[in-house]
């Protein structure tokens, strides 16, 4: 088992080296540290996972140790934090990344600063009965706050505000990832309150699927929007100017003689006004949800008025935006323009945008410029 359990740490040791260098290799294109910091935390984690593999032959592991040891409580407390800085420079909420790490880590400095350097002798505990006779002392329940305290931040990553006019990722991500930094935050209180070798097991497993999730999405998957953008700065001063052939074109879908006008010109203004036919996290539940109606409802309206789907009218909107504007000025980058329109992954956008042209975005920027009139 030993030796199996060492096969796998090195292989895992191996993997996330890989992701780091890959990440840091990839990390220039973007408007944030993302892919610094992702590469940095990669590396740290095949350094620990390395060392634990050493441990493991010297059979001094957590497994091994005394309940919630100070070195297990008060150190991955601040590794668990770490796990914030990638989030929060992909989500980018509005208020200051300064502003932000000070709130995160000034309790947990200190959280850390108190265990490890006020000199607190910490009573060993090895089983739950030992537990239960020293749970009234100072450093037990003082150990017990701060294994508490790491679960807190691990689930507080739900709560970062998303922004998607801001934010280089779509919402589901920004879960998925919140769901994985949980499931690992829960894994490491389990072990250190139980000993169990198959939660260990569990950690290491889901911390390397964790940072194998990560670096794909960042080098496969996130759409990024280049550091000299060009597009973005006149787009929001031309948020109510669209092609004059899709304006048209709505106006003439607007004025459509339906029994639910009503709710087709609220659609429309949510969709116009407010721009939620950008929003990457838009569906039918959610538009549904906006207009007080029911999703039966809105995608009859969309029947009616348009002759098609929702999802069909949405993506044919947004692809139809990236290549009138490509048309007008081939020098465009495409890759901002599905950032715009509501694209956050590189597949989506693709497979869309191929479907709607029959190109691929590579074919039609090659058509354009190969055109004499331009």
């Amino acid at each position: 088992m030993k030796i199996i359990s060492s096969i796998l740490l090195m292989l895992m040791s191996a993997g996330l080296t890989t992701c780091g260098i890959l990440l840091w290799k990839r990390r220039e294109g973007t408007n944030d540290y993302s892919r610094h910091i992702q590469a940095i935390l990669s590396w740290l984690s095949a350094f620990f996972t390395l060392i634990f593999n050493v441990r493991t032959w010297h059979g001094t592991t957590t497994t091994d140790a005394p309940f919630f040891e100070p070195e297990h409580t008060f150190v991955p407390l601040l590794i668990q934090a770490t796990f914030f800085f990638y989030p929060l420079e992909v989500i980018r909420p509005t208020i200051s990344r300064s502003s932000v790490y000070a709130l995160l880590l000034t309790p947990l400095l200190s959280l850390v600063l108190i265990g490890m350097c006020a000199g607190i002798k910490y009573t060993p505990i090895y089983t739950y009965a030992d537990l239960w006779n020293h749970i009234g002392e100072f450093n037990v329940w003082f150990r017990l706050l701060t294994l508490t305290v790491m679960l807190f931040y691990c689930f507080s990553l739900f709560l970062v505000p998303y922004d998607w006019r801001k934010s280089s990722a779509d919402k589901k991500f920004i879960l998925r990832y919140a769901t994985g930094f949980c499931l690992i935050g829960v894994l490491h209180f389990c072990i250190q309150m139980s000993h169990s070798h198959w939660f260990v097991l569990a950690h290491q497993l889901v911390w390397f699927a964790f940072f194998l999730s990560v670096c794909w999405y960042e080098l496969k998957e996130r759409l990024l929007v280049p550091k000299d953008a060009t597009v973005a700065t006149t787009q929001e001063t031309e948020q109510e100017q669209e092609p004059a052939t899709a304006v048209l074109e709505y106006e003439e879908l607007q004025g459509c003689e339906t029994e639910n006008k009503g709710l087709w010109e609220r659609i429309t203004h949510l969709l116009d006004h407010d721009e939620m036919w950008r929003d990457p996290n838009l569906s039918l539940i959610s538009l549904s949800e906006s207009l007080g109606s029911n999703r039966t409802y809105v995608e009859n309206a969309f029947k009616q008025n348009t002759g098609t789907t929702f999802i069909k009218y949405i993506t044919k909107r947004r692809i139809d935006y990236v290549t009138s504007e490509q048309e007008s000025n081939p020098e465009n980058d495409i890759h901002e323009l599905f950032n715009y329109v509501g694209y956050r992954q590189r597949s989506t956008a693709w497979r869309n945008f191929q479907k709607i042209t029959g190109l691929t975005p590579t074919e039609f920027i090659e058509k354009l410029k190969a055109s004499p009139t331009n």
